[in-house]
């Protein structure tokens, strides 16, 4: 009897160190395919890395694999200067807040107005196409078991600007690395 009991705490033990490395870091190889989608009026925050505060919008965050909401995130653009062909250049930073961590990704980010008429398929008419991708790690911040996470991220992205706002339909395909 003594032995099966020693057996299942040292089991008991190898799983809840198995549980509480997943949670933290060892990410390596999961993808996060996440869809900043709403509705935003933009709003001043202040950014690390930056002098002046950053433009930021607060949206719904959907998983793309299964259209279920899965937190918000906080997109905020900075240093936004003209692009060539008529676009703009900027830093995009993005906060996503998750159930199981908060991610921040960092990356230089396009924006070009649509060449011919876009419509999502609720029916919102789309002005610009942005977008982003990079070999570099993007990720600058995470908590819970996103802590200490490395990773690319890649950024295709529709939206709408009008007055006062920005309607966002935005991909963000997260790969995380954990090197």
């Amino acid at each position: 009897m003594r032995v099966n009991s020693v057996l299942l705490l040292i089991v008991f033990i190898c799983l809840s160190l198995s549980s509480n490395a997943s949670e933290k870091g060892n990410n390596a190889g999961h993808i996060l395919v996440l869809n900043l989608v709403g509705d935003a009026a933009p709003y001043e925050m202040d950014v690390d890395g930056f002098e002046e505060p950053a433009t930021c919008f607060d949206v719904n965050l959907i998983n793309a694999k299964n259209g279920k909401m899965i937190g918000t995130a906080t997109d905020c653009l900075s240093d936004i200067v003209p692009g060539s062909n008529g676009g703009l250049e900027l830093i995009g930073t993005t906060f996503f807040y998750l159930h199981e961590g908060m991610i921040v990704t960092r990356g230089s980010t396009t924006v070009q107005e649509a060449n011919h008429e876009i419509m999502t398929a609720s029916g919102i008419s789309i002005t610009h196409i942005t977008g982003a991708a990079g070999a570099e790690n993007a990720i600058i911040d995470g908590t819970g078991r996103f802590a200490d996470s490395t990773g690319t991220v890649r950024l295709s992205g529709m939206v709408s600007m009008h007055d006062g706002g920005i309607y966002f339909d935005c991909l963000f395909v997260i790969t995380l690395t954990d090197e």
